[in-house]
């Protein structure tokens, strides 16, 4: 279990208040050049397990402006009685408010089952931004797609109106490498920006990122690829030329 409530004191954006329970924790935040509170999640042990159920809750008040990072990739360990692990991931953002959440790969081993559920609800003029990574599994190691199962949603809303919804469950099999679901390919992205100005130029590098805009108005990303750290830099790239023309924002200089 993992609670952050941001806000802003002193004209600065401040973490008010913190309750977490083991395994999940955060290092203390760290302001960025341009403002930013940069929050690293971690979980010290070796992995998600079969029956794990994480709850992260985050509220961001009016003003300020989060950056959530996890410290590495999320290594989806196998579940020997089948049970799958949980995380259940809910945002808050009031008004004028910002929220960035660029977590790292999600890497499900064999044999491992994952489902998880995040749920952003922002206030009108709230900003929010969201990219995550799926690897077929440890790659490096000749292993792709044996994992029992993966399932993920996301939704967005503002002023309880849905802009955003993404919902996918992959079971690895014959149909999973078929045109339109992942090719021949090991890794895939996808991601949301909501709130600002609407962009000039939606990003998008050919064979590797595509992006567009929802029927409520959010900037939708998506891609696959054979290679991580080519849609790594494509996703990198994006989320760059977002936050500049919807956010007027400089792009984030993170030290790990």
């Amino acid at each position: 279990m993992l609670h952050l409530h941001f806000g802003v004191r002193g004209g600065r954006t401040a973490l008010l208040r913190d309750t977490q329970k083991a395994p999940l924790m955060v290092i203390r935040p760290f302001e960025l050049p341009c403002g930013t509170l940069m929050v690293f999640l971690v979980n010290p042990t070796g992995g998600v397990l079969g029956g794990d159920h994480a709850e992260i809750r985050v509220t961001v008040e009016a003003g300020a402006r989060v950056l959530i990072l996890t410290q590495s990739a999320t290594r989806v360990q196998p579940s020997p009685d089948e049970r799958p692990a949980t995380q259940d991931i809910r945002f808050q953002v009031a008004a004028g408010a910002r929220l960035e959440f660029h977590p790292e790969r999600t890497i499900p081993f064999s044999g491992s089952a994952f489902a998880q559920t995040l749920t952003a609800e922002l206030e009108e003029g709230a900003q929010f931004a969201l990219t995550e990574t799926l690897a077929s599994g440890r790659v490096q190691t000749g292993e792709r797609l044996a994992f029992a199962a993966f399932e993920s949603r996301v939704q967005v809303s503002v002023a309880g109106r849905r802009v955003y919804l993404d919902r996918q469950r992959l079971v690895p099999g014959t149909l999973t490498r078929a045109p339109g679901v992942w090719g021949g390919h090991d890794y895939q992205a996808s991601g949301v920006f909501v709130g600002g100005a609407n962009p000039a130029d939606l990003p998008a590098t050919p064979g590797l990122l595509a992006s567009g805009l929802s029927a409520g108005g959010a900037v939708w990303l998506c891609g696959v690829s054979a290679r991580g750290p080519a849609l790594d830099a494509a996703l990198a790239a994006a989320r760059a030329t977002l936050r500049q023309q919807m956010w007027q924002a400089a792009p984030l200089t993170v030290r790990r």
